[in-house]
């Protein structure tokens, strides 16, 4: 993940939401790593354990951030090509999302949560 201060990101439609947000983080992996032993595939899934992997580091990213007393906004509606540009991130890897980290200035509306049986299928 490489870190970033500054408005220069290219991150969309969430611009009005992250306006007063001190950090904004960009998340990438590098591909033909994780998911390969080698340089070989180590099963079908092959880069998707990258991104897997990425996931699970945001979302610890975020627990912690949270325990902190900080509020995050992840954004996969970015534009890469310009991301990859101003921070020099190689071609080698994938950039999956930008994260705000700040403080909330108001409680967000959330949508009604669905039944766990409605979205959740045990065996």
């Amino acid at each position: 993940m490489k870190g970033i201060v500054g408005r220069e990101a290219e991150i969309s439609d969430n611009k009005e939401r992250i306006k007063n947000a001190p950090v904004l983080i960009v998340s990438t992996f590098e591909r033909g790593k994780s998911g390969f032993f080698q340089g070989n595939q180590t099963n079908e899934v092959g880069d998707g354990w990258g991104a897997y992997d990425n996931g699970l580091s945001n979302c610890y990213l975020i627990l912690k951030a949270r325990a902190m007393g900080f509020d995050t906004l992840i954004m996969g509606m970015r534009d890469a090509d310009k991301l990859r540009e101003l921070f020099a991130i190689p071609e080698s890897e994938t950039i999956m999302a930008v994260i705000s980290l700040g403080y909330r200035a108001e409680e967000p509306n959330r949508p009604e949560r669905k039944d766990l049986d409605e979205i959740v299928k045990f065996f």
